[in-house]
């Protein structure tokens, strides 16, 4: 049977969804017929349903114009740094055995727990593929969930990175259960770290640009979730069931920075930032007066272009009148590489080029600072900020990475009976079909 499979894989792109399918087993003729509407959707990045294998390895379904490869998921243990399969799972524990539910619409649902349990495509894999979602692309994510517990992550490239202001490779994500809410939560970074890290309060260290849908649903009940982002519209929307409820509520957070008069909208919110990745990223500096007019001052570092440029978002009915500049460089071994910073002359969204020969390595350190102005003088505003350069963070179903200190209890508890990312945004009708209720 292993080597039908991979026979299977291997002329999937010359052969129709239906004709590989019926190989499958276990498989009813009604989820098979809703495998294949989701997986013939234009777009699609991945489809994993936890029924399509090779050599016994969860793989997904996919368009071949958008991507050229299946991407496995595999299984995994905090603690433990082995990916394993369904066939070789070692765990038998109450906690982390490997078991399934049945009755949702693809029938073959594995149950990811916490940390004990969850599931794990290797960034190496895709790194280069269309599933690193960044920059200004458009995307939809979405997940048939049932939940018997914890509620928090259920799919995404999002490491939390422990919590550190500066640190963190998060792009985009699924959750619920967050911030007491019972519904969907859209979650998406320009930093990868903390969204408002010039905030001093409670809670400023966490990503903050979220899009959450009011909705509650059941635990033990099949839900259809999922999120939305058009760079376009600028807006980032969470579904449930296929439908999106509007909700305005003001992130305290968000709040502390730009001072609202009036209560903000958290489904859709409106992103104009590109997404997170390893190397094309913002760093936001911290320190200064919110109420001098400057709400926040952000440099965009595009380390593939060899450029940095600065940017500030203000209140356009205040004029700026104070000169600002910003110090780079970059640290290897604890050491800069560069002799002197280099200093850039702020004009709003001017571009300054790095030079062309040096090259970034994992490891490395990004060190920056914003100066002001005062009389003749250039005063440092806030702290020097150090930003590690990494490697990008693998997508996982069930659990966030990068929160080493909440151990094995942190995370969801949940059947997940499919994953879909797709390079496009689908619309609400597209979305209630695909919901399967």
């Amino acid at each position: 049977m292993k080597k039908k499979f991979l026979f299977l894989f291997i002329i999937f792109a010359n052969n129709t969804f239906s004709e590989v399918c019926k190989e499958l087993p276990l498989i009813k003729e009604d989820q098979l017929k809703k495998i294949e509407k989701v997986a013939n959707q234009k777009g699609l990045i991945a489809f994993w349903d936890f029924s399509h294998n090779v050599d016994d390895i969860w793989q997904s379904h996919f368009d071949p114009d958008v991507i050229n490869k299946s991407l496995p998921v595999h299984l995994k243990k905090i603690g433990d740094p082995k990916y394993y399969n369904a066939s070789n799972w070692p765990y038998t524990g109450n906690r982390d055995k490997l078991i399934y539910d049945t009755s949702g619409p693809f029938g073959n649902a594995p149950y990811f727990n916490k940390g004990y349990i969850f599931g794990i495509t290797p960034r190496e894999l895709f790194d280069n593929s269309a599933l690193n979602i960044h920059g200004k692309k458009p995307f939809t994510v979405m997940a048939w969930v049932k939940f018997d517990g914890k509620r928090h992550m259920v799919a995404g490239i999002w490491d939390e990175g422990g919590w550190h202001k500066y640190s963190g490779r998060r792009q985009y994500a699924l959750f619920t259960g967050l911030l007491g809410e019972k519904g969907v939560l859209a979650h998406i970074s320009a930093t990868g770290a903390a969204s408002y890290p010039q905030s001093t309060l409670k809670g400023s260290q966490f990503a903050r640009i979220r899009a959450i849908d009011p909705e509650p649903f059941n635990n033990d009940e099949w839900a259809f979730v999922a999120m939305t982002f058009d760079p376009v519209t600028k807006e980032l929307k969470a579904y449930l069931d296929g439908e999106m409820t509007t909700q305005y509520k003001t992130d305290a957070v968000e709040q502390d920075v730009y001072q609202f008069q009036t209560e903000q909208s958290a489904n859709p919110v409106c992103f104009d930032l590109p997404i997170y990745s390893p190397t094309t990223f913002i760093v936001k500096y911290n320190g200064y007066d919110f109420s001098s007019g400057i709400y926040e001052h952000i440099l965009q570092v595009d380390l593939d272009a060899k450029h940095i440029a600065y940017q500030q978002i203000k209140n356009d009915k205040e004029k700026i009148t104070t000169d600002y500049r910003v110090l780079f460089n970059i640290k290897r071994d604890g050491k800069d590489i560069w002799d002197k910073p280099f200093i850039l002359d702020i004009t709003d969204n001017i571009k300054q080029q790095l030079p062309s020969d040096f090259t970034i390595e994992v490891g490395d350190e990004i060190t920056t600072s914003l100066e002001k102005l005062a009389g003749d003088q250039w005063k440092q505003i806030g702290t020097v900020i150090n930003k590690p350069i990494q490697k990008g963070a693998p997508f996982t179903f069930g659990r966030a990475l990068g929160l080493a200190e909440d151990g094995l209890d942190h995370g969801s508890q949940l059947f997940i009976d499919g994953v879909a990312v797709f390079n496009r945004v689908l619309d609400e009708n597209t979305l209630r079909e695909l919901s399967f209720k």
